[in-house]
């Protein structure tokens, strides 16, 4: 009896099909290639924006942006991705060169990759019906690892203010413009590392107006976006901006003068229905105050009103409250240990006692004296034993002397100003009221989940191995649209779970009976792990069949489950 070996080909397809799709239905690939300017016009094979589609689906699959691995990737997937994307795809198609390339000319053609933001986000405005009420903006940097050498006035990679705590590493900026409540990004820019954010946010302002289509949206950033030239010139273009006001100038005079005398009672805020029930996250009241600013560009001056509006928190004033003891008690430990020996030279004295207020910020918080005390003694001239006839000689000396108290009323009146915060708004109270404003600021982490994405999660920038300047740009410019696509998944999901009044189970491993009403994007490409595609030797296929959360997935993000039918799809040759 003998028997027969069958040799059997497999390919693991797993989320590589819903990937594709969902690019194809965000048309990456035909903006791309409508506004990118395309290659020597004898270059066969696929166009930049294919080549775009198949590298965002690397990237999204595998956490991974390295060229080389992409280029292995898609050879181990041939099949598979051709039977998903309908695309020929030749064996020099991606080459790790070719892809480089590709990534090159979005850091190089700038005004293109702004005029393909503007269409994708119209287009995903218009195709997906997305709330454009509020949108936000904010910026953070990303640290490398490269020679601080390859620093130079024209780089990318600058030293500066590094949110990574890492000063001593090169650096460059990425900033992100999203859409609530799904943080969807419209607006993006790659940035020189040692830049100031301030000027950033009126310009973001217009690009997102673009894109948008129309300049009544609420436009929230973090107190950089507060000057008062930024706030000027969306007001005189008709824009609604909400941003907190850093506590310099005069805003710390006026937060005072407010809260210790209230020119209006306080309301209670509360975040969702106003139900006596409801316990209040804090209470606030507004001020109205009108404002002017001279424009040098115009020579004209812009008058304008605006809101502040005045909140209080109490679990921030719990905590401000809490660390400001926490100072004190160090700074009182410090100085103490200071006072028992102060040294004998003033100004060394001096320097240790402004760092010690410094360092544990309660300048305010202490009254300081020091004096100098001269003290006289008569001492024996000579060496030896002295005796009744021992000449004597009168020496001086100084002491210094270190006095500290505690200034009770500074103390008690920073009491009073803790949990209290200052917001400035052109919006009336019909748009934006008091507790809508809060509920905004209490969504801030929306900007921020996309760069988590980008430094520890699913959408990995770091570690970068680009040393080119426009290699670095063109990659931030794919990993946003990658994010695009996954904050786009979330929403579609989400919705068409709220609207549905259903929730998802089987998404957390060893917990399957476990819902959710929020299903991540990293959580819902997890579920097609295991689908492997595989190939016979009479060229028959066979594919791993689609379990009933797979198919309720698909259900939910408007995909059909014929995505999943390779093996009866026919390849190009």
């Amino acid at each position: 009896m003998t028997s027969e070996r069958v040799e059997i080909s497999s390919e693991r397809v797993d989320d590589i099909p819903v990937i594709v799709e969902w690019l194809k239905q965000m048309e990456i690939a035909k903006w791309i290639d409508q506004k990118l300017s395309q290659p020597h016009g004898n270059r066969k094979g696929l166009s930049y924006g294919q080549l775009s589609v198949l590298l965002l689906t690397y990237m999204m699959t595998q956490a991974d942006h390295r060229l080389c691995a992409a280029e292995a990737w898609v050879k181990s997937h041939r099949q598979s991705l051709e039977l998903t994307t309908g695309w020929l795809i030749r064996e020099k198609d991606v080459t790790d060169d070719r892809l480089a390339r590709v990534v090159e000319e979005f850091g190089k053609q700038e005004e293109a990759c702004r005029q393909i933001e503007v269409k994708l986000g119209q287009h995903l405005i218009r195709a997906y019906e997305l709330p454009t009420e509020v949108a936000r903006a904010d910026t953070t940097s990303f640290s490398v690892q490269h020679q601080q050498g390859e620093a130079d006035q024209q780089s990318l990679l600058r030293h500066g203010y590094s949110k990574d705590k890492r000063p001593d590493l090169l650096q460059y900026r990425q900033l992100l413009a999203t859409l609530d409540p799904a943080g969807i990004p419209l607006v993006s820019a790659t940035l020189p590392g040692n830049g100031a954010d301030d000027p950033l946010y009126w310009p973001t302002w217009q690009r997102m107006t673009q894109v948008i289509g129309h300049k009544h949206f609420v436009f929230l950033a973090d107190c950089k976006a507060a000057a008062i030239s930024t706030r000027a010139q969306i007001a005189s273009k008709g824009g609604v901006y909400c941003f907190p006001v850093p506590m310099s100038g005069q805003h710390p005079l006026w937060l005072k003068q407010w809260v210790l005398d209230p020119p209006s009672p306080s309301r209670e805020i509360r975040l969702s229905k106003p139900d006596a029930d409801e316990t209040a996250v804090g209470k606030g009241f507004d001020v109205e105050l009108g404002q002017f600013w001279f424009n040098p560009h115009t020579q004209k001056w812009v008058r304008w009103h605006e809101r502040y509006l005045v909140v209080y928190s109490p679990s921030l004033a719990t905590a401000q409250i809490r660390g400001q003891q926490q100072r004190l008690e160090q700074a009182q430990t410090a100085l103490e240990k200071l006072a028992a020996n102060p040294g004998k030279e003033l100004e060394q004295l001096n320097l240790k006692l402004e760092a010690i207020l410094n360092r544990h910020r309660v300048r305010e918080f202490f009254s300081v004296t020091l004096t100098s005390e001269v003290r006289s003694q008569n001492r024996y001239v000579g060496r030896g034993r002295p005796t009744a006839n021992s000449v004597t000689e009168e020496v001086t000396q100084s002491q210094l002397c270190l006095q500290l108290e505690r200034n009770t009323n500074a103390i008690e009146e920073a009491k009073q100003l803790a949990g209290w915060r200052l917001y400035v708004t052109n919006a009336p109270i019909s748009q934006l009221s008091l507790p809508q404003a809060v509920i905004y600021y209490r969504d801030e982490w929306l900007v921020e989940r996309g760069f988590h994405r980008f430094k520890r999660g699913r959408l990995p920038a770091l570690p970068i191995y680009f040393q080119n300047q426009h290699r670095i740009a063109g990659l931030m410019f794919l990993l946003t649209l990658a994010l695009r696509a996954f904050t786009l998944i979330e929403f579609v999901v989400r919705q068409a779970l709220q609207r549905t009044q259903q929730s998802l189970a089987g998404l957390y491993q060893g917990n399957p009976k476990r819902a959710t009403e929020r299903p991540s994007t990293e959580q819902l490409l997890k579920a097609f792990d295991n689908l492997t595609l595989y190939f016979l030797p009479d060229l028959n296929r066979f594919m791993t069949p689609l379990s009933d959360l797979q198919k309720q997935i698909l259900a939910l993000m408007q995909l059909p489950e014929s995505l999943y039918h390779l093996h009866l799809k026919q390849r190009k040759t």
